[in-house]
């Protein structure tokens, strides 16, 4: 087996013991030396020009570095994407999901491939580990081909918490979105419940409620207490009086405006009732148009939730 210098061993291992034939001759090993390598099943050929040592493990990562470094067009998408950046609701796939350009095939195994001729550089970012990744918003919009609506408006809701704005998701959508590309009904289905004014929501809107409603003489309440609801599922109120086993919620409706949380927040709520809990609700709407009226109304619910479990 040949040397390799400090450097080069250093790459291979934060890429995942994946090399590619030029960085090797790079490095000063023969071509003579890599066929070699290669005959004896110490270099395992991944794509053309690109290998992994078989000391290193076949990963779903060294998989992806591999692709990434089989084309200079090619970026890992779709559920592979979301895999990586942990998107919720995506299934996970061992194999990844790579686009490339129309006229490109260098993949040899383990890829499936998606040609696309819109691709623009702010599509993808390279990783430390050289893995060539779809930001979040075309990860976001090609995973639409592989998942039905309840479960590609779920994840959506998962991405607008965590890496996207609605507009941002607008924008790749109206660029891709288009007839007879795969995902693209999907998108428009599920982007249509929602208006392109709706807005992030004020993080501390919950603190400002929680705040006031101790003002007016509740409390202490506890902020995210979990409660275990009967299927095992945990949960966490914006903020509970154990005493009394009450709890307020603060809805985001400007920004979850997906019909799918709607449900899940309604089968929670039932789920607590069931255990003795009573939720009681308000959205950033409400509190928008009157603030100090809501509070009030909540303070009203909680002396009645009092009252009853002091009769209980």
């Amino acid at each position: 087996m040949f040397k390799l210098s400090s450097e080069l061993a250093i790459c291979i291992a934060v890429r995942h013991g994946i090399v590619t034939a030029e960085a090797l001759i790079a490095d000063g090993v023969t071509l003579s030396s890599i066929r070699s390598a290669v005959a004896a099943k110490l270099l395992l050929r991944a794509h053309n020009g690109v290998y992994r040592l078989a000391t290193s493990p076949d990963s779903f990562e060294a998989r992806c570095v591999a692709a990434s470094l089989a084309d200079p067009t090619s970026f890992v998408t779709g559920v592979s994407a979301a895999r990586l950046w942990e998107f919720r609701s995506v299934f996970h796939s061992d194999v990844p999901v790579v686009t490339c350009a129309h006229h490109r095939n260098p993949f040899a195994r383990d890829v499936t491939v998606r040609r696309c001729g819109d691709i623009e550089a702010g599509d993808f970012m390279t990783r430390r580990d050289g893995i060539r990744l779809a930001v979040p918003a075309r990860a976001w919009f090609d995973c639409a081909c592989d998942l039905h609506d309840e479960k590609f408006e779920a994840m959506t809701e998962w991405v607008i918490d965590h890496h996207c704005s609605v507009e941002t998701l607008w924008q790749m959508g109206r660029r891709l979105a288009r007839s007879g590309r795969p995902g693209s009904a999907v998108v428009s289905r599920v982007m249509s419940t929602r208006a392109d004014w709706q807005r992030p929501a004020d993080s501390g809107l919950e603190l400002r409620v929680l705040s006031a409603l101790e003002r007016a003489g509740i409390g202490p309440l506890v902020r995210q207490h979990p409660i275990c609801l009967p299927n095992g599922i945990w949960v966490h109120p914006d903020g509970v009086d154990l005493d009394v086993k009450w709890a307020v919620e603060v809805d985001h409706v400007t920004w979850h405006g997906g019909r799918l949380k709607a449900q899940q927040d309604k089968g929670r709520d039932r789920a607590l009732r069931k255990i003795g809990w009573q939720v009681d609700r308000v959205t950033d709407q409400e509190l928008a148009d009157d603030f100090a009226g809501h509070i009030r109304e909540l303070v009203e619910l909680h002396a009645l939730r009092a009252a009853s479990s002091a009769f209980s």
